[in-house]
């Protein structure tokens, strides 16, 4: 049986605002990865976890159609998987390490800018 290559990084992607959600899919692909989502909701991307998919990074809004996203992102963080914060709000003050580790980019932003943050991001967690 030969194994699945993946050529493409795999970007989670949970963004509750469709026009954002297909313009970073397709700046994603355009770039040279894929994404899985863009989800909505919370649920919807922790289900989508449960299908042994594992991303090589993560994009997500702090407060999707659910509510927030702790879970989400300390789940991420606890697999050792780079997770950008892609909010319309500035960062909190403090941000308990066990919850996520990684980037805060404050909306809106070019999009040059986003993909520099998750290619560092990428970078620094081999």
């Amino acid at each position: 049986m030969n194994a699945a290559i993946k050529v493409r990084p795999l970007i989670l992607l949970a963004e509750d605002e469709a026009i954002i959600g297909l313009e970073l899919t397709v700046d994603l692909n355009d770039a040279g990865f894929e994404v899985a989502g863009p989800f909505s909701t919370c649920a919807a991307a922790e289900e989508w976890l449960k299908t042994g998919e594992t991303p090589d990074a993560a994009s997500r809004d702090n407060l999707l159609k659910d509510g927030p996203c702790d879970a989400l992102a300390s789940d991420l963080s606890r697999r050792g998987i780079p997770v950008i914060m892609f909010s319309g709000h500035d960062a909190p003050p403090t941000i308990s390490p066990t919850e996520w580790r990684g980037a805060w980019v404050t909306k809106p932003v070019a999009f040059p800018i986003l993909l520099e943050t998750l290619k560092s991001e990428m970078r620094s967690h081999p």
